[in-house]
């Protein structure tokens, strides 16, 4: 398996299965990939307006990889996560190859769960209220100001 299908393959793996495991067990109250707050505590608050935010997973990668070139029935070169295959078809082969590790991590974040979204449409609704109790504070000092000014 090449470098490329092993990362596309593991992602797409784990985003499959956390959205499997969300479909299947968010009725049951179990919340996979919670909304943290803007701390990022580990206390998740059911109902929280300021947990809203989603994390970002970093998928860690630690990969053995072979640069293989291979002579004989028209060489070819390539970057292979490291396995081991036999194969016996008549035909002589030379191959030359270099073992390296390479490291990195690919950042994502996983779709949102319902409990993100809920608390998205309360901190919406939280806000827009506090929105209109300060346009309505605003007027009325307004009005105050207005009805002061015309006194003699």
């Amino acid at each position: 398996m090449d470098l490329k299908e092993f990362i596309t393959e593991t992602m797409t793996g784990i985003i499959e299965a956390t959205n499997e495991l969300q479909e299947k067990w968010g009725e049951a109250g179990v919340i996979v990939n919670p909304p943290v707050d803007s701390k990022q505590s580990n206390l998740f608050r059911e109902g929280s307006t300021s947990h809203v935010f989603r994390q970002i997973q970093n998928v860690n990668f630690d990969v053995a990889v072979t640069a293989a070139t291979e002579t004989g029935g028209g060489g070819k070169a390539g970057l292979k996560v490291f396995s081991a295959e036999i194969g016996v078809d008549g035909t002589h082969l030379r191959q030359n190859e270099e073992v390296s590790r390479v490291q990195f991590s690919i950042p994502l974040t996983l779709r949102a769960s319902v409990a993100e979204s809920v608390h998205r449409e309360q901190r919406r609704k939280v806000s827009e209220e506090s929105a209109q109790r300060t346009e309505a504070a605003n007027r009325r000092r307004s009005d105050s100001a207005g009805a002061l000014n015309w006194k003699f």
